[in-house]
């Protein structure tokens, strides 16, 4: 999931892989869905042409809900969601 996107996931989703396509690493803060680590993760910078990862394990069921979540390496208006369906 590109961390300025967000995207949809199931119910029954156990991880989600964030990717950094920014050359800093990227904050993602102020999540609510359950499993969000705390300290708020830290996504790692592209290097050598390669995204940043970082893996949200979860623990299903999820609820159905949309997340929102604030990444500081993009330049959004709105902050992007995880959409739990």
């Amino acid at each position: 999931m590109d961390v300025c996107a967000g995207g949809t996931i199931s119910t029954t989703t156990n991880s989600i892989t964030f990717e950094n396509h920014h050359p800093q690493p990227c904050n993602l803060g102020s999540c609510t869905i359950p499993g969000w680590p705390t300290p708020n993760p830290v996504v790692p910078a592209r290097a050598n042409g390669v995204a940043g990862t970082w893996i949200l394990q979860l623990s299903p069921p999820i609820p159905k809900n949309d997340y929102p979540y604030h990444p500081n390496c993009c330049d959004k208006q709105t902050d992007p969601a995880i959409k739990v369906q």
